[in-house]
């Protein structure tokens, strides 16, 4: 009976061990690892459409940027140009206020003489109507006439050229300032050019900056939604991190336990050997006692873990469980099944056994969709939690949809060593063990090393 005490122990140890673990496997199912792998990815997919969009609009705003500022200096050259016109056209208003200035002052010259002519004649007129040639001939002699003639001649002649030399000189500065009028005409029109010129770019500077402004709002648009999909990221990571760091403490506590059951099947195998060799002994007095001595043995260890097979031999992945729902060489579609199925009713929790000695290369214990279902749910690649032993000379077995791993990466096991229990991770319809040998990368019967 003492066998049953020690199980009766482990079962205490383990109720403690399990109740730590509650609350622990209980976030840890709530945690989709996959769900959250793809939502990573579709906001990494995301930021970098976001971040090709943000580069497109930084690249235009630049480029209006630098046409605005083409526009701006050629509003600012327009600008000088009306400037300089307005200059222009103030110097030639001042020009042709000088000429209208003279021509005034030599119409009122000419207006003077004019005077003095009308004073004379009306001087004549009131005289009697004295012609010149009256003039000259009441000269007293020869000589007066003479001198009245060349008076009379000499008044004419001057009155006749200071108004010829006025209108001549009138006749140049009105055509001056004809020519100053159709100079500031020309200038002026230019200036309206100018003007014009200046709304038409000031409309496409107005217009421009309102792309900018519309692309400021993209970018702004853009820049946020990053930010938004990097604060989820952040939020997914953080999530992840604390599933992984769960999912470690969870794997300390199952070594923990795995250490636990070590040290109990230990103590189970000695205390077994030592029935053993009291029963032996007990055979060579009383072949009745060394039968009880047998079936004790036998009670001792039902539903017991299936002990370590120091043979050499290759031992049975699911002890206790050899139904086989599917072959080897079972067709599926475009090749063979490639393992074996192993299931039947209970199997579900059943321990999993190494088959051989081995080195455990990997130990995925991170699926947490243990359940029927009829489509992979990508967890390790489709065997869900598994473990893969190497077990030197090419040859590698493999153990699939398990609920429980109890190794890790780097542990030495041998034959019938614990390494897990059966489950329905990963592409699973249903409870049962996936058992799979490869030699060299190519997989072979695994029957083959039980024949």
């Amino acid at each position: 009976m003492a066998g049953k005490k020690h199980y009766h122990k482990l079962i205490s140890v383990l109720a403690v061990f399990l109740a730590a673990t509650v609350f622990v496997f209980s976030n840890v199912c709530a945690f989709d690892v996959n769900e959250n792998s793809s939502e990573r990815k579709q906001i990494a997919k995301e930021n970098k459409e976001y971040e090709k969009e943000l580069a497109l609009t930084e690249k235009e705003i630049a480029e209006k940027e630098k046409y605005s500022l083409e526009l701006q200096k050629k509003i600012g050259a327009l600008s000088d140009k009306i400037k300089k016109s307005n200059e222009k056209i103030k110097t030639l208003n001042s020009e042709i206020q000088e000429k209208q200035k003279q021509l005034d002052d030599r119409m009122a010259a000419i207006e003077d003489r004019l005077d003095l002519l009308r004073q004379r004649l009306r001087a004549i007129y009131t005289a009697g109507d004295v012609s010149a040639l009256e003039v000259i001939l009441q000269a007293k002699d020869f000589s007066d006439f003479i001198d009245k003639m060349e008076l009379v001649q000499s008044m004419a002649s001057y009155d006749d050229n200071l108004i010829k030399g006025l209108k001549e000189e009138m006749k140049g500065i009105g055509a001056q300032q004809v020519q100053l009028r159709k100079n500031k005409q020309k200038i002026e029109d230019e200036k309206d050019s100018l003007v014009k010129n200046k709304e038409k770019i000031n409309q496409l500077s107005q217009e421009n900056q309102a792309i900018i402004e519309e692309l400021n709002s993209k970018k702004q648009d853009t820049e946020s939604a990053i930010e938004e999909n990097e604060k989820r990221q952040a939020e997914l990571e953080a999530a992840l991190r604390a599933y992984n760091k769960e999912m470690a403490e969870k794997a300390r506590i199952q070594r923990e336990l795995q250490k636990k059951r070590e040290e109990e099947r230990r103590k189970r195998l000695e205390e077994a050997r030592k029935n053993n060799a009291n029963n032996n002994n007990n055979n060579n007095n009383n072949n009745n006692n060394n039968n009880t001595g047998t079936d004790n043995t036998e009670e001792e260890f039902d539903d017991e873990e299936p002990f370590i097979d120091t043979t050499g031999d290759f031992v049975w992945p699911c002890p206790g469980h050899t139904y086989l729902t599917s072959t080897f060489d079972e067709w599926r579609g475009a090749n063979n099944h490639g393992a074996l199925d192993i299931a039947d009713g209970d199997i579900y929790g059943a321990a999993v056994v190494a088959c051989y000695y081995g080195t455990v290369i990997y130990a995925d214990n991170f699926c947490p969709h243990d359940y029927g279902k009829s489509s992979s749910c990508g967890c390790g690649g489709g065997y869900g939690r598994f473990v893969m032993i190497d077990h030197g000379d090419g040859k590698v077995s493999i153990y699939g949809h398990l609920s429980d791993v109890v190794v890790e990466s780097g542990q030495e096991v041998l034959p019938g060593q614990l390494i897990g229990y059966v489950g329905s991770t990963g592409y699973s319809t249903g409870p049962h063990l996936h058992f799979e040998m490869q030699y060299n990368g190519v997989r072979y019967d695994p029957l083959e090393e039980y024949s």
